[in-house]
């Protein structure tokens, strides 16, 4: 079985009906590969040995014996492992609408590598497209709602032929340019950075009325938008922080609150008083 799933390696081509997404395609492809590698023929399950009692004719009578004996492992049984192949790969090269019809590539294992190479190649595709003259859907299909209808007679056949050839010198432009997008990854999508529109006015901008001006002040935004705190911490922080300040408001003196007063007064220049002379020592 794991030599099989190592040799489906490569692209196949299948065939899309109508009406019926390309999705739907590739998950009924793996759907029936892996069907059929659940049911190729599984190796045989371990052997395990074991002691099994037993009874045996002797002198005395009936005795009990312990017999060797190999037995398989449960733990290889389908019932128990389940199927051997859960996953594949297989990948599609293209993708067709879901009203068109056609040959759609697919890939298995390493062929999805290969997936790449086969669009940058720019092979020619045909197309096959069915109209209808005088009539026109809101969809631009056979299945839309009718919303407007004309007469086709002043269409001929040169006029018909011109319009294909400019669709035709379209396509070939196309295919000498690069792809905008990888849109041949089967389930990856890329979409265009969207521009930031530019203020039309040369005026300057307001804070009060940018997105920057915090509307509310919440506890969360007290330790920064980069690395908000929960409620819980910052609570706990602040009345951590306050319980401490009572204590040093509240607390008695001591010693040590003295030296440290003494040296404070120390450290400050001294004051001398100038009193006025007296009326007394006036000459």
């Amino acid at each position: 079985m794991r030599a099989a799933k190592a040799d489906l390696q490569g692209l196949f081509a299948v065939y899309k009906p109508p009406s019926v997404s390309w999705k739907l395609v590739r998950d009924a492809v793996e759907t029936h590969l892996l069907k059929d590698l659940n049911s190729l023929e599984r190796p045989a399950p371990r052997q395990l040995v074991r002691f099994l009692p037993g009874m045996v004719e002797g002198e005395d009578g009936k005795q009990l014996t312990m017999t060797v004996t190999q037995v398989p492992t449960l733990a290889d049984h389908p019932l128990v492992s389940g199927p051997a192949v859960t996953h594949l790969k297989v990948g599609a090269g293209h993708r067709l609408d879901t009203r068109s019809s056609g040959v759609l590539v697919l890939g298995v294992g390493h062929g999805n590598k290969l997936l790449t190479d086969l669009y940058n190649a720019h092979l020619t595709r045909t197309y096959t497209v069915r109209g209808l003259f005088g009539k026109a859907t809101d969809d631009f299909s056979d299945t839309g709602k009718l919303i407007e209808k004309a007469t086709f007679d002043h269409i001929t056949r040169e006029q018909l032929e011109r319009i294909v050839s400019v669709i035709q010198g379209s396509n070939h432009k196309a295919l000498l340019q690069l792809p905008p997008s990888l849109s041949f990854l089967p389930l990856r999508h890329y979409c265009l950075p969207k521009e930031r529109e530019e203020p039309e006015s040369s005026r300057p901008l307001s804070f009060r009325n940018s997105p920057a001006n915090p509307q509310k002040w919440s506890v969360r935004q007290s330790m920064g938008s980069d690395y908000q705190q929960p409620v819980w911490r910052v609570a706990l922080i602040s009345l951590t922080a306050m319980l401490f300040l009572l204590w040093c408001a509240l607390r008695p003196e001591t010693d040590i609150d003295r030296l440290i007063e003494a040296s404070l007064q120390e450290g400050l220049p001294e004051q001398k008083s100038q009193t006025p002379p007296s009326d007394q020592e006036k000459p």
